[in-house]
């Protein structure tokens, strides 16, 4: 029997019929905010199910694919609340950059963050909630394997030594 790997899919953009068809013909269930989550074989890769869902989505939506890391030992943390409309999100952004360093991504309310917090994303999401405005909120731990795409330009992380700065590549 093959492994299976859980992805996690974020996306910012207009959520339209065509959105959730793609999103079902992957056998992507809901599971937040505009996210979803899909489990697939061994093998798969973030970068390429980006490609896939780029090609049928809106040129200007935001996408972040990430396989799930389940052990506190994970490689990043992805972070993402709602964007209730008028609520204040500054005590929870200062608690997340408190974490470790946010990687500078295209996003409004999807969150990379490299820290060496080894708390588990339980606690630190019962925490985190607390200063959550609209008690909305997802964190996951993930993997080194995870890509983004936003307007129709799309990049993947490339795992470096401990030394270098964060790298991506573009595809």
């Amino acid at each position: 029997m093959g492994e299976i790997k859980l992805f996690q899919i974020c996306y910012e953009g207009d959520l339209t019929v065509e959105v959730s068809q793609v999103m079902r013909r992957l056998g992507a269930e809901p599971n937040f905010d505009q996210s979803w989550q899909v489990w697939l074989p061994e093998g798969r890769h973030a970068a390429p199910l980006v490609r896939y869902l780029r090609s049928h989505l809106d040129e200007d939506a935001k996408l972040l694919v990430a396989c799930t890391q389940f052990t506190t030992s994970r490689d990043f943390l992805l972070l993402r609340h709602s964007l209730t409309p008028g609520a204040d999100y500054s005590e929870l952004h200062e608690a997340i950059e408190r974490l470790g360093t946010i990687v500078p991504l295209p996003f409004d309310s999807a969150f990379v963050i490299q820290s060496s917090d080894r708390t588990d994303v339980q606690t630190l999401g019962e925490a985190l909630s607390e200063l959550c405005p609209d008690d909305s909120l997802m964190i996951n731990g993930i993997s080194h394997d995870w890509a983004f795409s936003d307007s129709g330009y799309s990049r993947m992380f490339v795992a470096t030594t401990a030394d270098e700065q964060l790298r991506f590549k573009s595809f």
